[in-house]
């Protein structure tokens, strides 16, 4: 076990509706009439940041880099580790970063619904033990700009390790190249000698976690002047941490230092991050990172950017202090699973002139301004989404299908309920109530190839793609149906005692070791065990009427069932 700590350490220091049976023909044509309309009456966040993208700064060398390619299986969803080597041959520093994602075939951007980059994390140090998280992208790819005369130290003994996690939507095979482009000042270049290097500090709501995600259910949260739901996590989630009283989202500061920028990552349906400093008691707020989402539907898709400080933003902190990051989610409309809250801190080695004390006004006010790094991408548009969808039958006209108390999910299809069957497969089975509905992920492999039952508002048949379908029916998801293996947190300097934890986005329940064997690359290397299931039953006080459900992982996929009396006959 000694001799694979290096890799394990790589591993992880690399380290998401209900409707009454019909009783006439026009009632179900009003009842899909009321449905359509609420589906596209969102209305669009109104906010409106201003886009600061910087050129690259005097002495500034452009370099471009790609790793891969990669071949990104049918509807895979899984976390990856590699040794990075593609980086720059001379020491330096590195004051810009901008991530991307395109195919091998034409360096072009795919469309955020056919496959995205749902993270990267670039993991850096002086050496296999002391690896810390640096760079970073999401499915907004936020570009890294450090404040005029600051920039992250880069040396070719450094050792680089990403982490990353390509997912696709779609039932074929993609090719793609992970790119990030680095402003970058060698130190031959005059102007290194002016830099102050600065070091990263990761916030995150969930931590140490190698997936650290969380769920903001509809609903839930303080409800505003306006009548939407705002739910901010953890403050609002009392068993956040209860599984084993780590609080994650907070730092204790361990140097007087100067914080000289930052900016967050959400998922749809966030709003903003907020990092707030803490000290003998009192605690400021020192900058929110807002989400501009440019579709036209609001908070529901990718086609968004965060908001980052300006260079006028220098937060002094004080050893002792405590660091504290939350995010803050749109609960009014849906359900959003498996969600994120971070915020990437630049932090100087020691305080620099022009920092402000958040608690010492004689030092002046902090800057709160923001701005975004970049426009609306292109290939984050959500286009073409919640319109009729001739390939998906309305599950609520539909007469009631065969008993089931069984469904099996394979080649991207239920069968039974699915919505884009004809016949009599594609009628939504029958089901008594006070009964449960089982689904059977089978599948291959189910390592990869993960599957959810998450309910959304009949008849949930339009055409879809991030923002459509929602979370929005009955309230049940069965969370990731696979297996995925786990983790010592040892292996990845989590301060903590020892726990064994998934490296995975599948539920966290131990299954048989062999579930695991096929894992690929350093992490089925490193991994100590396996956790999953691939089978999941609908909650039994579901009441009469036609459910619809939908794959969150692969949003095509659709299906319904519909729950009848108790003595209703065969």
């Amino acid at each position: 076990m000694t001799s694979r700590r290096p890799l394990l350490k790589i591993a992880l220091s690399a380290l998401a509706l209900v409707a009454l049976l019909a009783t006439s023909a026009n009632a179900e044509l009003a009842r899909q009439a009321r449905a359509d309309a609420h589906a596209s009456a969102f209305r669009a966040a109104k906010v409106n940041i201003p886009v600061r993208d910087p050129a690259p700064p005097p002495g500034a060398q452009v370099l471009k880099y790609k790793f891969g390619p990669m071949r990104i299986q049918p509807g895979q969803n899984l976390i990856n580790i590699d040794l990075q080597k593609e980086r720059p041959d001379v020491d330096g520093y590195i004051v810009g970063f901008r991530p991307g994602l395109v195919y091998a075939s034409n360096g072009k951007s795919p469309s955020v619904k056919i496959v995205h980059l749902h993270h990267a994390v670039w993991l850096v140090g002086d050496d296999l033990l002391h690896l810390k998280p640096t760079f970073a992208a999401g499915e907004e790819k936020t570009n890294f700009n450090a404040p005029s005369g600051f920039g992250w130290r880069y040396t070719t003994k450094q050792t680089w390790v990403l982490n990353h996690m390509i997912h696709d939507l779609t039932a074929s095979p993609q090719n793609v190249y992970l790119t990030y482009t680095l402003y970058f000042i060698p130190d031959t270049a005059p102007e290194a000698a002016n830099i102050t290097p600065i070091d990263t500090q990761w916030m995150d709501v969930q931590g140490v976690k190698p997936y650290p995600v969380f769920n903001a259910l509809q609903g839930k949260g303080t409800k505003t002047r306006s009548g939407t739901r705002e739910f901010t996590y953890p403050e609002q989630a009392p068993n956040a941490y209860k599984a084993d009283g780590i609080v994650r989202n907070k730092w204790v500061v361990d140097h007087d230092a100067t914080l000289v920028s930052t900016a967050g990552h959400l998922h749809p349906g966030g709003l903003w991050t907020d990092l707030t400093l803490t000290r003998d008691g009192v605690t400021k707020r020192i900058f929110r990172s807002r989400a501009n989402y440019f579709e036209p539907a609001g908070n529901v898709s990718w086609d968004v950017a965060m908001s980052a400080t300006t260079d006028a933003w220098k937060i002094n902190v004080k050893k002792g202090d405590i660091l504290s990051v939350s995010a803050t989610y749109d609960t009014s409309r849906s359900s959003w699973y498996e969600v994120m809250g971070i915020m990437v801190v630049g932090i100087t080695k020691n305080p620099v002139p022009g920092g402000v004390d958040p608690f010492d006004p004689s030092t002046g006010t902090v800057d709160q301004t923001d701005y975004l790094t970049h426009g609306r991408l292109k290939e984050n548009i959500d286009s073409g989404v919640r319109k009729h969808n001739v390939g998906l039958r309305n599950p609520i006209r539909l007469r009631t299908g065969p008993f089931k108390d069984r469904i099996i999910i394979k080649n991207f299809l239920y069968n039974q309920g699915d919505l884009s069957l004809p016949g009599k497969s594609g009628l939504p089975p029958a089901v008594r109530q006070g009964h449960s509905l089982t689904f059977v992920n089978e599948d291959a492999p189910l390592t990869e190839r993960f599957h959810t039952i998450t309910a959304c508002r009949a008849p949930c048949n339009l055409t879809g793609g991030i923002g459509y379908p929602l979370a929005n029916g009955a309230k049940f998801d069965s969370g990731e149906l696979g297996y995925g293996p786990t983790i010592s947190t040892l292996l990845y300097g989590a301060g903590q005692a020892e726990q064994t934890v998934p490296i995975t986005a599948v539920i966290d329940v131990p299954t048989d070791s062999a579930n695991c064997k096929d894992v690929p690359g350093l992490v089925g290397v490193i991994k100590n065990g396996c956790v999953g299931t691939d089978v999941y039953k609908t909650p039994k006080n579901l009441k009469p009427g036609t459910y619809a459900y939908f794959c969150r992982i692969h949003p095509f996929m659709r299906g319904a069932f519909r729950v009848v009396k108790r003595n209703a006959k065969a």
